[in-house]
């Protein structure tokens, strides 16, 4: 898309483009708002409650499409100032449009956020945002503080007590850990008998990269609910399963098109001889939905086994 931004820095300035957004909401007045100083913050922090709260919904739901397709565009200071919107379905997107930030000043404010929120959807929103901070974790980017506190608030969130939706968030995100604790959540996840919870903890199995699920997953893969057969293959794939191939290969055919599109991608992370052979016949299909899935697997697959080598359908 277009890169319409301004250099909308001055108080006149983005008072004047509040203004229009309070009127109609328009995706170049949007883009404006991008890459905001952080001098403009306590502005824009006491203008934003005067635009209309449907006018707010629209435009941080806009901000997070916009975000995604264009990746030049950084809207981190609305979404900071969001956060404490009134209104949960603008702190809901506005926790959605952090998910990819790694500063550990934005994960403090998400903390923060989490401690008093008390909406189902935005705690289960900040539950699964705080995943991309575990993974930092785990490789030692964050500080100690921030990283204690993370731990201490994901663990928190795994009480059963805790409603489903927020719980489940919970531990997809902690899974990276694979203490004791996450262990045992997984576990007790898997055996739960709901629905939303096994398929998260399939999901967590292969996010831990603990291969003592391997047999569970491999279960799984066989299942009649194609959610569990989905994120068993996904699973799978992240624990380069050398045994699933041949399960994963016969869903290449699943009649449903994302567990078909999971056991691709899977043999794509898993590589190896077998899996590229049968990824380049895939890259062939006649079906653009296939083939599609099967170039981008076997790109991952020919780059694993040799950078330097250029991907031949």
């Amino acid at each position: 898309m277009t890169d319409t931004r301004g250099d909308m820095v001055g108080t006149s300035d983005l008072q004047k483009l509040l203004t229009r957004l309070s009127g109609q909401v328009r995706a170049s007045d949007i883009a404006q708002l991008s890459d905001l100083p952080r001098a403009t913050a306590r502005t824009l922090r006491e203008l934003w409650p005067t635009v209309p709260v449907a006018n707010r919904r629209r435009i941080v739901s806009e901000m997070v499409e916009l975000s995604e397709l264009n990746l030049s565009l950084n809207f981190r200071q609305v979404f900071l100032v969001a956060l404490d919107d009134p209104d949960a379905e603008v702190r809901r997107s506005a926790v959605e449009g952090l998910w990819e930030e790694e500063d550990p000043a934005v994960l403090r404010r998400l903390l923060a956020r989490l401690a008093v929120e008390t909406e189902i959807p935005v705690r289960a929103a900040l539950a699964q945002v705080l995943g991309r901070f575990a993974e930092l974790d785990v490789l030692g980017r964050l500080p100690s503080q921030e990283s204690e506190e993370l731990r201490t608030a994901l663990i928190a969130l795994l009480d059963p007590r805790e409603p489903i939706d927020v719980r489940r968030r919970a531990l997809e995100s902690a899974a990276v850990y694979a203490d004791a604790t996450v262990i045992a959540a997984i576990e007790e996840a898997y055996w739960s008998g709901d629905p939303l919870l096994r398929a998260s903890a399939l999901y967590a199995m292969g996010r831990s990269l603990d291969r003592r699920w391997l047999p569970l997953l491999l279960d799984e893969l066989h299942s009649e609910d194609p959610e569990r057969r989905y994120e068993a293959a996904t699973a799978c794939g992240e624990l380069g399963a050398e045994e699933a191939v041949d399960d994963l290969i016969g869903l290449t055919s699943d009649p449903d098109r994302d567990v078909q599109g999971a056991a691709i991608l899977a043999l794509g992370r898993i590589g190896g001889t077998v899996a590229t052979n049968v990824l380049r016949r895939l890259a062939r299909s006649a079906d653009p939905v296939v083939r599609e899935a099967a170039e981008e697997a076997l790109a991952e697959a020919v780059f694993a086994a040799d950078p330097l080598r250029p991907t031949p359908w």
